[in-house]
């Protein structure tokens, strides 16, 4: 999955491009803002709680809508910048100019997208002006303007790229006007076509498998051709509604149902975890990590190799980012592992391998999400305590591997005895990063604070953290925080645009029609399970794990959930599926990371791959089909 860098203005008229990128700055500086006192709000929440005896009411209503106005704001910074996940692999395959038409189509359909959220927006507004948010005594037309606003962003991002194209040379006038024309026969040919008798007969007597057809072959068509994942689900949303609505509603109530996807209180949750592993990350924590990781994995054959697996798990529960972890952790293993005549393609499949670890061990960005879309009923604490045991599997699979090929390659093991100051040094060093799981996980756990405070908790600790390291400037805090922009700019318009998509298969009954589908194929909950595994594993291989998480639980969870299976359960074995996607070519982006850091190619690092995937999918279908493995824990604590 490709996020595009921030695009360069200098092709722009000189005037138009500062006042351009003068915005861009104003409102990241905005958002990073809004990102920082959402997360002291969270923790006053705890404080006026737990010391006063009387949460503020006004600061969760402020909180509510200060997630969503992030989520659309952050969605149009992120288009202004080009940082939304999309598929390139057609893009990267064809010559310059073909490319270049390609983006310019794609262009234009988030243009398309911008223009609805703008006349969602300017109705909302209109329509809602008198409707009272309650608790904070605003107008939900004032609130919603914030669509609006995302859309005008949009559309004036869109126009930008197009502009940018032609100065660079990459597109005449004619090719502009020619996808333009593209675009508007597309739309032209769908408004024919719900004229017809044909059209007619599919919406009265085959509505379902018609839903089916036009939902996934429209996303399927736009994620072929590198269209933003989200404007495609949302594109995909809202010509599958129209097939029920009238146009003259239809396109203010996707709108709505793109504002009111992420009115959603346990969202609050992402941003500041995200906030909180790249506070750790700005401020250094991975080297007292490494040294932790290095001391337990001395006296096993390839050490270095173990050390990294071992890092990347205890960073990765910290960060809650694969990516993070992979790159912390891998940018400091990789010059020792060269130094130390390390086989390079594999130090860089172990790297890769067990990054994701981190991300099914807690605090978990994916299980928050796939706890919210499944309605609460896989709670946020007991997928907490579930990825536990799956997340140290993940791990353990690269490390026997990497035993396995360090015992045949005949790597030297450090034999040097443990000495008890060497070992309280490195404890003690590692201790209060360690702590921060503790804290919030136990916090959690335990009931003191809900996930939500946890995050809010684990920023507090962080930064306090950072600050008792001197390890933390001014500048590091604004990069991380306007990284936590970016990510959640792109997290929570793909949470609004799925639920939106989500909702019109709801509408037309699609989730029953799948489910229908693959128990036609078998009753048994084991070849269903056994089927959806390789369906998320190929899915996983081309899609971006939220975007993947996001499509596929709306679909899968009813079903799996209809035949018995435990929905906690089921939340480990998606989630597992999708970290081994981020390191699957041609989309894994820590597969890409972890090649950038080493320097090596792809294709020397897919062979030493090969052998690690084969035993995570052995543990994969331990999950699976044990699932004590996932629940013992969460049932230890009545979970």
């Amino acid at each position: 999955m490709q996020q595009t860098n921030e695009r360069p203005n200098s092709t722009l008229p000189h005037m138009f491009a500062r006042a351009y990128a003068l915005f861009g700055k104003l409102l990241g500086a905005v958002l990073i803002a809004l990102t920082l006192a959402m997360s002291a709000m969270i923790t006053y929440q705890v404080v006026a709680r737990y010391f006063f005896n009387a949460p503020s009411t006004l600061t969760e209503g402020l909180l509510r809508y200060a997630l969503i106005w992030l989520g659309l704001l952050g969605a149009g910074y992120c288009f202004m910048s080009g940082q939304h996940l999309n598929l390139p692999l057609v893009l990267e395959m064809l010559p310059k100019k073909r490319a270049a038409f390609l983006k310019a189509i794609n262009a234009w359909l988030c243009l398309l997208f911008g223009a609805i959220l703008v006349w969602s927006g300017y109705n909302a507004i209109f329509e809602n002006s008198r409707m009272m948010a309650p608790i904070i005594n605003i107008s939900v037309g004032t609130l919603q303007s914030v669509l609006l606003a995302c859309g005008v962003m949009t559309v004036v991002s869109q126009c930008v790229e197009i502009f940018r194209l032609r100065r660079a040379g990459d597109l005449s006038l004619t090719a502009i006007l020619g996808s333009a024309i593209v675009i508007a026969l597309g739309i032209a040919l769908i408004w024919w076509l719900r004229g017809t008798g044909v059209y007619e007969y599919l919406v009265d007597e085959k509505l379902e498998l018609f839903s089916v057809i036009v939902l996934f072959g429209m996303f399927f068509l736009l994620l072929i051709i590198g269209t933003p994942i989200a404007v495609g689900l949302a594109l995909s949303g809202i010509l599958t509604i129209s097939l029920q609505l009238d146009p003259s509603i239809m396109f203010t109530t996707s709108g709505e149902k793109l504002f009111n996807s992420l009115d959603n209180f346990g969202f609050l949750a992402l941003p500041c975890f995200v906030l909180a592993g790249n506070i750790m990350t700005q401020a250094g924590i991975a080297r007292r990590l490494i040294d932790l990781a290095m001391l337990i994995g001395r006296r096993i054959p390839g050490n270095l190799w173990h050390a990294n697996v071992i890092a990347n798990m205890l960073f990765g529960c910290l960060s809650g980012s694969g990516i993070a972890a992979a790159t912390a952790i891998g940018s400091m293993v990789a010059p020792v592992a060269e130094e130390k005549k390390y086989d390079m393609p594999f130090t860089t499949a172990v790297n890769a391998a067990s990054a994701p670890a981190g991300m099914l061990i807690p605090p978990s960005g994916p299980f928050i999400i796939y706890s919210l879309i499944s309605g609460g009923s896989a709670s946020i604490v007991a997928l907490f305590l579930a990825g536990y045991v799956p997340g140290i599997i993940m791990g353990l699979s690269v490390m026997v591997v990497a035993y396995i090929y360090a015992r045949r390659n005949k790597y030297p093991t450090d034999k040097s005895p443990y000495k008890g100051s060497e070992v309280m040094v490195t404890l003690w060093k590692a201790l209060p990063s360690l702590t921060l799981v503790l804290v919030v996980i136990g916090g959690i756990v335990g009931g003191v604070f809900t996930a939500v405070e946890g995050s809010g908790i684990a920023v507090f600790y962080s930064l306090l953290l950072a600050i008792l390291y001197r390890s933390l400037t001014w500048t590091q805090l604004i990069r991380a925080s306007l990284q936590t922009v970016i990510t959640s700019g792109v997290i929570l318009l793909l949470i609004a645009a799925s639920g939106l998509m989500s909702w019109s298969m709801t509408f037309a009954s699609i989730p029953d029609s799948i489910g229908l589908f693959l128990t036609g194929i078998s009753d048994s909950k084991y070849v269903i399970l056994l089927l959806i595994n390789i369906s998320l594993l190929i899915g996983g291989i081309f899609m971006d794990m939220s975007a993947a998480l996001l499509i596929f639980t709306p679909i899968l969870y009813p079903v799996v959930t209809a035949m018995g299976v435990d929905p906690v359960h089921f939340g480990v074995v998606m989630i597992y599926n999708l970290c081994m996607g981020v390191v699957t070519p041609p989309v894994g982006t820590v597969l890409f990371v972890s090649c950038g850091i080493t320097g090596q190619s792809i294709t020397r690092v897919v062979r030493p791959l090969l052998p690690i995937f084969l035993v995570q999918i052995l543990g994969l279908l331990a999950i699976t089909y044990i699932p004590e493995l996932s629940l013992f824990l969460p049932r230890l604590f009545g979970m």
